[in-house]
């Protein structure tokens, strides 16, 4: 859960901004000329403060406090409760500074959540379904293990070229640690690692497609630069089986499902209670 989450509406990163200031107002200290501006003889009161706010956000925090009370009260009645290590561990990990205004905001995003997630299941057959439907997602490419030594200039290149045919490249880690001037690579005595061969330049492609494992290419030009390949091992495309990427798609698609039922939890709350707003000014207007 990351910080931008709300309670459980659109109406609360809104909100949440003003709760401190509102908090006086909706307590009923609305009558204060304290001045809290000044600007050039002219001032602005904490009365004049606290009333522009009632006004404006008035009516939103009053709806988001009685949402926060109604899941307060729904997870109660499910024995569902949120303890003070996991709200803590939660402001951590969303870099929230650690205040009763942001403990009450993710106390109740946990508890929404934790009452979601008791709705949430994913069926084998929906999983199924989402692998059929995105099985590109799946594919996994053609990909090369290949080593490199890369020269500045054309004449070095094809001393080193010389050097490696005289062992049959096995001296080619040798000398890719010693002369190579890729800084990444040479500390790996020219490993580049596993790589799909369609983010190779193109150049390199081609060559690749022709080398059988265990066989270096001849130096070949790139962007001012010269390249020798060796090629260590190939792995054909392939697509992952439903097996393999079964457990990841379930976890997919129930983080899906939970942020949908949250919303929809939240507001089938608010749905069936009661409410009543005592003060007009704070009545939604629609």
């Amino acid at each position: 859960m990351s910080s931008e989450r709300v309670v459980t509406s659109h109406l609360g990163k809104v909100i949440w901004l003003f709760a401190a200031c509102l908090a006086s107002v909706l307590l009923g200290c609305r009558t204060s000329d304290r001045i809290v501006a000044r600007a050039n003889g002219v001032t602005v009161t904490e009365r004049e403060l606290n009333e522009i706010l009632w006004q404006r956000y008035g009516s939103i925090t009053v709806q988001e406090l009685v949402r926060q009370k109604l899941i307060e009260r729904e997870a109660k009645k499910q024995g569902i409760s949120v303890n003070d290590e996991e709200v803590l561990q939660e402001l951590k990990k969303s870099n929230l500074p650690d205040n009763e205004e942001n403990r009450q905001k993710v106390r109740a995003d946990l508890l929404i959540e934790k009452l979601a997630a008791k709705k949430v299941e994913v069926t084998d057959e929906e999983a199924r379904q989402h692998y059929e439907r995105n099985a590109q997602l799946y594919e996994q490419p053609e990909r090369v293990h290949l080593r490199d030594i890369t020269l500045e200039s054309k004449e070095n290149a094809e001393a080193i070229w010389k050097a490696l045919k005289l062992r049959g490249g096995e001296n080619f880690s040798d000398l890719a640690r010693h002369f190579s001037i890729n800084p990444v690579t040479r500390q790996r005595d020219g490993d580049m690692g596993l790589v799909p061969v369609k983010d190779l330049h193109p150049k390199l492609q081609a060559i690749v497609r022709k080398l059988k494992v265990g066989e270096f290419s001849k130096p070949i030009e790139i962007k001012g630069e010269w390249v020798i390949l060796k090629l260590e091992r190939k792995v054909p495309a392939k697509r992952k089986s439903f097996g393999e990427v079964r457990e990841q798609i379930i976890a997919q698609l129930k983080q899906q499902k939970l942020w949908q039922m949250k919303f929809e939890l939240s507001e089938k709350l608010l749905r069936q209670a009661k409410i009543q707003i005592f003060d007009p000014t704070l009545k939604e207007k629609r």
